[in-house]
């Protein structure tokens, strides 16, 4: 019994660390190689316990995240190889208009899409200039000009313009409770 809780705790150790080597992303960031050797390494380190061996356990793991990190490596350096391997990005929204073709080849319901909108605040496809589906299944978009939020340098601009001989006063305060401001601080002493 202390075998097992021994080989347990090795193989959860040896686990982080090389899953720590491989990167860290969270699964919905994640490629389809990435996921499949992440399954991989789990059924690997899962036969530890139907006997396989410690060592072939954490030499087959070993084995899965040094390919891993070898596909991240030749993505990096040839473009072929990172558009084959983890894919591209697939126009779904272009000037506002669905385009139900790659909708289709991506199996991306209207109903789908219009979920990945409200989430990032998009309450209507015209307000879409392009918007992409992309590689790890994330939703990438760029809003048309009329749906952009306003910058504080543009409003800076707009108030020096029209408000000359008025203080800026909306551009020069900062909120009392900014919630980084612990964070600059714990850092910068």
């Amino acid at each position: 019994m202390w075998s097992i809780v021994l080989n347990s705790i090795a193989l959860v150790f040896a686990g982080v660390i090389l899953l720590r080597i491989a990167g860290r992303k969270s699964i919905s960031q994640m490629t389809i190689p990435q996921l499949a050797i992440l399954l991989s390494i789990g059924s690997i380190l899962g036969s530890e316990v139907g006997g396989k061996g410690l060592f072939y356990s954490i030499l087959g793991t070993a084995v899965f995240i040094a390919f891993l990190v070898l596909m991240e490596w030749i993505t990096l350096k040839w473009k072929a190889a990172e558009s084959l391997l983890k894919g591209k990005a697939v126009l779904v929204i272009a000037e506002g208009e669905m385009n139900l073709a790659a909708m289709a080849k991506l199996r991306l319901t209207k109903e789908d899409l219009k979920k990945r909108l409200r989430l990032v605040g998009i309450s209507s496809f015209e307000d879409v200039k392009s918007a992409t589906i992309e590689a790890n299944g994330e939703l990438g978009y760029e809003l048309m000009p009329h749906a952009k939020p306003v910058t504080m340098g543009e409003l800076d601009r707009l108030m020096k313009t029209y408000f000359q001989d008025k203080p800026l006063s909306i551009v020069q305060s900062q909120p009392q409770n900014n919630l980084f401001a612990n964070l600059n601080d714990q850092y910068i002493h």
